[in-house]
Formats: C-alpha cells, sequence, structure tokens
C-alpha cells in the first residue's frame, strides 16, 4: 500500500490545494495552478519568483504555497492592480472592484492574509517596464500574465527574460485563448535558446537552454 499512497499524493495535494484557493476570484484553472505551486516548489535554479500581473491574487498564492513547500525564496507580484483593458467599465471582463474602487489591491492584500503568506509574497505596484528597469535579482521562474497584447507581452518578455538564468523558466498564461499571447509564445518558443518543459491548460513553459546546447 506504501507505493499506493505515494501514488495517490499528488491527486491530494492537487484538491487540497484547489479547495484552499477556491475563495479567490480569478481566470487560473486549478490544474494550471498546481502546475506552478510545482515549479515554484521543484522547479529548477535558484533565484526569485516574480509573476506580472496578479489581480485578486489567486496565481500568487499558489506560486507563494509551493516556494513556501520547500522553504524557497519569496514572490515578487508587480501589477498596477488597476487592471487590463478588458476588466474596465463595459468591458466583456468588467471587474466590480475596478468599477467601485478603481484598484483590486485591496481585495489582493486580503487575499494574501487570509492565506498567510504575508511574509511570502512582496507587492510591487507599478507597470511592468518600470518595474523591470529597477530590477537586478536573478529569477528562477517568471510567470507572464499581464497585458495579454502581442505588443504588450513581447515587452514583458523583453524586459523580463535578461533575468533569468540558464536552466531559469518563463511561463505564459493564456496561450491558446489569447491571440497576442499565442502569437508571441509561437514565435519564442521557436528559438534556439529556448525549449518548451511544460504545457497545462492554457499554461506553456519554457527554460532557457545552457550556451550553445540547443535541440
Amino acid at each position: 500500500m506504501e507505493a499506493v499512497t505515494q501514488l495517490l499524493k499528488p491527486a491530494t495535494d492537487y484538491w487540497l490545494l484547489t479547495d484552499r484557493f477556491k475563495d479567490i476570484e480569478g481566470f487560473l484553472e486549478p490544474i494550471e495552478g498546481y502546475a506552478l505551486h510545482t515549479m515554484a516548489a521543484f522547479g529548477p535554479g535558484k533565484g526569485e519568483i516574480v509573476e506580472i500581473g496578479s489581480l485578486y491574487g489567486r496565481s500568487t498564492c499558489y506560486l507563494a504555497s509551493g516556494s513556501a513547500r520547500n522553504g524557497r525564496g519569496g514572490v515578487y507580484a508587480i501589477d498596477t492592480f488597476k487592471g487590463s483593458k478588458e476588466h474596465q467599465v463595459g468591458e466583456q471582463g468588467e471587474q466590480t472592484a475596478i468599477a467601485t474602487d478603481g484598484s483590486t489591491l485591496k481585495i489582493f492584500l486580503q487575499n494574501i492574509a487570509t492565506h498567510r503568506f504575508d511574509e511570502k509574497v512582496k507587492p510591487i505596484v507599478n507597470e511592468s517596464s518600470k518595474a523591470a528597469s529597477e530590477w537586478s535579482k536573478s529569477i528562477r521562474l517568471l510567470f507572464i500574465d499581464g497585458d495579454h497584447s502581442y505588443e504588450g507581452t513581447r515587452k514583458d518578455f523583453l524586459d523580463w527574460s535578461p533575468f533569468v538564468p540558464e536552466s531559469g523558466l518563463i511561463a505564459f498564461h493564456d496561450v491558446t485563448t489569447w491571440d497576442g499571447v499565442t502569437q508571441f509564445y509561437n514565435e519564442i518558443s521557436q528559438l534556439d535558446e529556448w525549449k518548451e518543459v511544460l504545457a497545462v491548460g492554457t499554461i506553456r513553459v519554457i527554460q532557457r537552454l545552457p550556451h550553445g546546447e540547443s535541440e
């Protein structure tokens, strides 16, 4: 039965995490959150975890829980918390918090506190490009989930990928469901410097190959 117990453990972990974070609004599917959790806990390399686009903090909590699981570093959540174009009043994805308060920051901080990640999560309330211009640390896992246009996704990648070392990971959300993200991902994943290593739901993950190594 020990073998059976070990085989069932990931399923149990997935179920517990799904239940734990079900109260947090967001567009991240549980299996995608579990993938982020697992990469944060067991992914390669040393350095920080950075996510571009946090909204209410669902992905942030999945990342923080994974990092905490193995006693690894914190999670830097970079967002203006004013929402993307689709979140504004009158748009298809209008968010009540943005319509009433102009920001999701208050709810984000409440969610982080409720799940006891205050010391693990470091919010940076700023535009992605401005935050990148002030950044200097190595990033072992970068999660890009901000501006979903082609230009926005490309800029986030160009601004932040220089901080991702060899073997470091970059995860993109909403590949296949947002045209801009999908177009840019299809381009970047074909470059010799990067290799696709994981596809879960609409998350695609590339890894920086050692210098001189390619498929």
